[in-house]
């Protein structure tokens, strides 16, 4: 398994969700400078997270019938640039634009990249797949901390630098090319000639869909709700809610990179359905503590229900084994989708039930995702070399 290949895809993955993630942090200098009201700056980060969702599936079905093996590096550096240039656009329309660009480059890296780590992983699969996403959480993550920074600092011209990260992936990428690109053989041999239609999986594919949608609910919930919920009860500041929200996506990292080392080790359904209960047990802890507690228990909940998300692309590729381009292009962008779709509800919940019912509704998602992992189909858990 060529090791420095795979990890210059992560820290490629780290730095294109990181332009990402530095969005929300762009919306209060776009209001002040282009004068928005608060519908149109949603919209900002709903063409945003459209155009990923849509497009990544598009992409992963031409990845399959033909090789684009450049969208990896082509992807990377057109989500920074594009993003780069939203403060410097002049009209909303153009900013929209711009962040449509930046999602199309997302779009273009994501499948491809899967896809990539897959074709050079051997028999490692899971394991590799869990480095290359905990490389999107720890973008996620140090994307808005990165940009806060910069405009703090230097005000908008701070935000040129965020261009600096993408053009080290870039780079990074290039330096390893021919191993990157010269997984194609492998991953072919890999798949039976008379490859089965992936609609004979049909069913599955739905069912783990529909556990990416729930996941990635609570997770973006979670996210979006924290600062909310601590604002309206008082309990907690701003910097301090916000410093919650940074530890559950650290921890997502974490726990991203680990779930599929476990999966490998001890079999995919013990580490999906054991995660989910320590999820639901983490929150329950979180949501009734304070302090160093609180803290402790949003960081093993972060972990806890990001360690059966490389599992669960895994097993969507292995369901489609002549689709890997559409299986990943399919699992993010379900992921993307799920996250706007379910943000929405959940706000309506919190205006009609309130943001405390909503939080207790979060807390007890992860039985759910429990109750769905006992119908996951196992496989023989692989020895770890010695």
């Amino acid at each position: 398994m060529p090791r420095k290949s795979i990890l210059a895809i992560t820290l490629s993955h780290a730095s294109v969700d990181m332009q990402t993630g530095s969005l929300a942090v762009l919306l209060p200098v776009l209001l002040s400078s282009l004068h928005l009201n608060y519908a149109a700056a949603a919209a900002i980060i709903t063409a945003n997270n459209l155009v990923i969702a849509v497009a990544q599936p598009l992409f992963g079905v031409l990845g399959d019938h033909k090789s684009f093996k450049w969208m990896v590096w082509v992807g990377c550096l057109l989500t920074g640039m594009a993003m780069v240039s939203v403060l410097w656009q002049p009209f909303y329309a153009l900013v929209i634009v711009a962040v449509m660009a930046s999602g199309i480059g997302s779009a273009m890296f994501h499948p491809e990249g899967l896809s990539r780590v897959r074709a050079i992983s051997g028999n490692r699969v899971a394991s590799s797949t869990s480095l290359f996403f905990s490389g999107g959480n720890l973008g996620f993550a140090l994307g808005p901390i990165l940009a806060t920074s910069l405009l703090e600092r230097l005000g908008k011209a701070g935000s040129l630098l965020m261009l600096v990260p993408t053009l080290l992936a870039v780079l990074l990428l290039w330096s390893q090319w021919r191993s990157i690109a010269g997984g194609e053989g492998r991953a072919r041999a890999a798949s039976p000639a008379s490859r089965r239609p992936w609609l004979a999986a049909a069913g599955l594919v739905a069912f783990l869909m529909l556990l990416i949608t729930l996941r990635s609910t609570v997770t973006t919930g979670l996210q979006t709700f924290i600062p909310l919920y601590f604002h309206h009860t008082g309990s907690l500041g701003r910097e301090a809610a916000a410093f919650l929200v940074t530890l559950l996506a650290i921890s997502g990292a974490v726990g991203t990179l680990t779930g599929g080392i476990l999966a490998d080790r001890y079999g995919r359904k013990l580490i999906m359905a054991s995660t989910a209960l320590i999820g639901l047990a983490a929150l329950h802890l979180f949501l009734h503590s304070t302090g160093l507690v609180q803290m402790a228990a949003v960081s093993l909940a972060g972990a806890a229900l990001s360690a059966a998300w490389p599992i669960i692309v895994v097993m969507i590729q292995e369901a489609m084994p002549g689709n890997v381009g559409l299986a990943s292009g399919l699992s993010l962008g379900t992921a993307y989708g799920a996250s706007g779709l379910g943000v929405a509800l959940l706000g309506n919940l919190a205006d009609a039930f309130g943001l405390g019912s909503v939080m207790q509704l979060l807390t007890l998602l992860p039985l759910g995702i429990f109750a769905m992992t006992l119908f996951v189909p196992e496989r023989e858990a692989k020895p770890m070399p010695t």
